[in-house]
């Protein structure tokens, strides 16, 4: 079988504890690994620059506690336990040394960008992905990544040529029920105008993206996300068979 990776399996296939691990490794096993830019770019957006965040956050004082307070307080919603699970990893491997905690930052922000591509056979290019071409930067000691400027009214990658190669699976897509309703609305709004496939909108279809990404390519690809809610309907309407690793663990206490 041939696995298009999301960016939720490329996340915790990295930071995730060993059971979500295991079960990762399980799903993957013995299969034909691909991945996207696109992905890529969701990646840096997302982990990446959490960790940077994370280590912003740990300079102001280099204190342990302090910055796992400053976690709760400044950061929210879907980052708050990004950074939490990324903390708890940077922890765990220097020991709980606070001496050690900083060069572990900048072990980590390598180990984290080169291990995206550990197994990937092939890295699909559909989007020409802008976010995908990110660097992490150190200026004065201080890794930040490089500032890329995602909206409607600059194209900056191939998203729209991939829409525009796309019409069958947007059509297919349109006429399932199960859809979330944002992804129906944009693309409704995109038939007449193509600035709509850009910006923040880009994110919100990204599952979408990944899909078609899957469903178009000559190499037969199935997608594996651990986000069965969202990716199912898309896969169930573009014919896609969709992968999911076995999570039931999370249900015993």
């Amino acid at each position: 079988m041939n696995l298009l990776l999301d960016t939720t399996i490329q996340i915790d296939r990295i930071t995730g504890s060993k059971e979500r691990k295991k079960a990762i490794q399980d799903v993957l096993q013995g299969h034909r690994l691909f991945c996207s830019t696109y992905v890529k770019g969701e990646f840096y957006s997302n982990i990446v620059n959490d960790l940077l965040t994370l280590f912003g956050l740990f300079l102001l004082d280099k204190d342990i506690g302090e910055t796992g307070k400053r976690i709760s307080e400044r950061i929210f919603g879907r980052s708050q336990r990004r950074v939490a699970k990324l903390y708890a990893n940077i922890l765990e491997m220097c020991g709980y040394d606070v001496d050690e905690i900083e060069d572990t930052f900048y072990l980590y922000i390598d180990l984290i960008q080169d291990e995206f591509m550990a197994d990937i056979e092939k890295l699909l290019d559909t989007t020409k992905c802008a976010r995908a071409k990110q660097q992490v930067i150190l200026e004065d000691k201080v890794p930040y990544l490089s500032r890329i400027s995602c909206t409607k009214a600059k194209e900056i990658c191939g998203i729209c040529p991939f829409w525009e190669r796309s019409g069958a699976q947007i059509r297919q897509i349109l006429e399932e029920e199960d859809i979330d309703g944002k992804v129906i609305k944009i693309l409704k709004k995109a038939q007449n105008d193509t600035d709509q496939y850009r910006g923040r909108n880009c994110m919100i279809l990204g599952d979408t993206i990944i899909t078609i990404e899957a469903c178009q390519n000559d190499e037969k690809l199935c997608v594996c996300s651990s986000n069965k809610k969202d990716f199912q309907p898309i896969c169930n309407a573009v014919g896609v068979v969709l992968e999911v690793p076995d999570y039931t663990w999370r249900n015993f206490k």
